[in-house]
């Protein structure tokens, strides 16, 4: 018989006794004294080595003396089945045989007859307090093994974790020789850095484990495993795959579950994320080759533009190696002096003069030779090493500016462009007020040209910035104006004294209606808010004519100039060039 109900009981405890009174009258004691307690009844030996190798109950009560089989055979048998059983002998004062039988077979408990309740209570009550230790014991060892094993954030395995299931994954499909493919997905989140220092670390928190539960959801097939590999990085384990084009599946699945916003306490954000995929045994045939090839083509991803998946190719070892030896030259870049600046002139095409100019980064290394900027600034961008540049790029600019206005050249604006991630620093301000000191630079003879990616920072913070500068004197300018988030509401907020027209839509301007619209109403935008508009990447004089008609009045770009380095460009600031009332024009450079 069982008196007390699964999910109430403490611990079960089966009670072997031949006399049916005293069983049952004892077993209505225990219960009424330890209500927690199930209770199992034996009437002998046999009967009780049958209950507790069907039940194994935690506690034993048996009296020695017995038909069939008595208390200490049967106990005998149970220490075979389970040494830690702990087991209640009852016996005669004077069976001290029986006494030293039980001891030698490790029962450390009996009660002497006539029993006395207490007695027998007590020494329940011992093997309960036992068990309760044992069981906070394998609690904490079970916690421990958890936090080891788990990422204490969002629950899920961490890499530790991850990496034992990939080994056992595959070591299973490798022993049955099955013909399945097996899978690693590698992802990260775009721009999850610029959240969470922007929104704060709570609320980046609380989109790790927003897009723990969402990864979770797209992979819900028996075995798929979703792990968290550290900061915004996770890492999928998709077994038993007929076909590559199944992983792609998934990975196309988890980007169109992340097309929909997280929504936080606070904040409904939309975040995307780039996939890399590596196939066993294509692309490897163990975990950290499989690992590592899936990290490869999610780079590759998001080479190729953010929000998608890519498969892993053997190509793309060369490719990282090449990608490894550019941030290593980059890194050693800055001390060994590689960098230099060249300026390309703005032209007010009303009066044919220079009115300003751009410092424009550039890259000599003695091994790679000339470096294009769209191919080091995004690695400076990614690394973070353009934090450091940008304050060598300002430095050197207003340096040089100063140094043509002691020349006795006809003072003018450099403009120096910042980064979004130029943004995420302290104290930029403070940085940007230290070289204008040093330099001995007047600040309205400095200007910061500024991405509209700024617009999604920390607004506060880039206003409070902005305002700092503009006080200061510094000229802002809003560079590739309509690319990006446009927003008016953003655009009235900061204090902006220029929009530079982007040059994608200067390209086709004289053949696409589109590009010349938006033009038009970047242009009157402009005017309506009292601010100047230059148009960058002008090439051809039927490009200058028709934005001259438009009334942009200043312009930048190859029909002009080409960036100059510090010797040629100083003859072109006293220098006419284009004009509108100049009927054949032609460039300088």
């Amino acid at each position: 018989m069982v008196i007390t109900a699964e999910e109430h009981r403490e611990a079960t405890l089966l009670y072997v006794e031949d006399n049916a009174s005293t069983r049952e009258a004892a077993a209505l004691l225990l219960h009424r004294k330890f209500p927690r307690l199930a209770i199992l009844v034996a009437e002998n030996g046999r009967e009780g080595l049958e209950l507790f190798t069907t039940h194994r109950p935690e506690i034993v009560l048996t009296d020695i003396q017995m038909p069939a089989m008595d208390g200490i055979c049967m106990s005998r048998e149970i220490k075979s089945l389970d040494n830690n059983a702990r087991i209640i002998v009852l016996t005669a004062t004077g069976d001290t045989d029986s006494i030293i039988e039980a001891i030698d077979i490790g029962i450390r408990h009996y009660v002497l007859k006539p029993v006395k309740t207490e007695k027998l209570f007590s020494a329940i009550e011992q093997c309960l307090d036992s068990i309760r230790r044992e069981r906070q014991f394998r609690q904490q060892e079970e916690y421990i093994r958890h936090i080891a094993y788990h990422d204490m954030l969002t629950g899920l395995p961490n890499r530790e974790l991850f990496n034992e299931l990939l080994s056992l994954a595959l070591a299973q499909v490798q022993r049955h020789g099955q013909n399945r493919l097996l899978a690693v997905l590698f992802l990260d989140l775009d721009r999850f850095k610029v959240i969470n220092d922007t929104l704060g670390h709570g609320v980046g928190d609380q989109l790790l484990q927003a897009v723990a539960q969402r990864l979770k959801e797209s992979c819900r097939r028996h075995g798929d495993i979703v792990a968290r590999r550290g900061g915004d990085e996770f890492i999928i384990l998709l077994p038993e795959l007929d076909t590559v084009q199944d992983a792609a599946k998934v990975a196309q699945k988890i980007i169109d579950a992340f097309s929909q916003a997280f929504v936080l306490s606070e904040h409904e954000l939309f975040v995307s994320t780039c996939i890399g995929i590596s196939i066993f045994p294509d692309d490897g045939t163990d975990g950290d080759t499989l690992i590592s090839n899936a990290d490869m083509a999610m780079y590759r991803a998001k080479e190729h533009g953010r929000n998608q998946y890519h498969l892993y190719n053997l190509s793309m070892n060369a490719q990282t190696s090449k990608r490894l030896a550019m941030e290593t030259n980059l890194r050693k870049a800055m001390e060994r002096e590689e960098f230099f600046l060249n300026y390309q002139p703005k032209v007010n095409v009303k009066t044919g003069r220079v009115v300003s100019f751009e410092a424009l980064v550039r890259w000599q290394n003695p091994e790679l030779g000339l470096v294009e900027p769209k191919q080091f600034i995004p690695l400076a961008e990614e690394t973070g090493m353009i934090i450091q540049l940008g304050e060598w790029v300002l430095r050197t600019a207003c340096a040089q500016n100063r140094a043509w206005q002691e020349a006795e050249y006809p003072p003018m604006r450099v403009a120096v462009n910042f980064s979004p991630r130029q943004f995420q620093i302290l104290r930029l301000a403070d940085m940007v007020e230290r070289v204008l000191a040093e330099t001995d630079l007047d600040p309205r003879w400095l200007e910061l040209e500024v991405t509209e990616g700024i617009m999604l920072q920390n607004v506060e913070n880039t206003v409070t910035t902005l305002r700092r500068l503009s006080d200061l004197g510094v000229h802002i300018s809003i560079d590739d104006f309509g690319t990006g988030y446009s927003s008016l509401s953003y655009i009235k907020k900061l204090p902006i004294n220029t929009l530079k027209i982007d040059q994608s839509f200067v390209n086709d301007i004289t053949t696409n209606p589109d590009d010349a619209a938006i033009a038009t109403a970047v242009i009157t935008l402009a005017q309506s808010l009292r601010l100047s508009v230059i148009a960058e990447g002008v090439e051809s004089e039927g490009q200058a004519r028709l934005l001259d008609s438009l009334e942009c009045s200043e312009m930048q770009g190859y029909f002009f100039s080409r960036p100059l380095n510090t010797a040629e460009f100083p003859p072109l600031m006293n220098k006419l060039h284009w004009r509108r009332d100049m009927p054949n024009n032609t460039s300088i450079h």
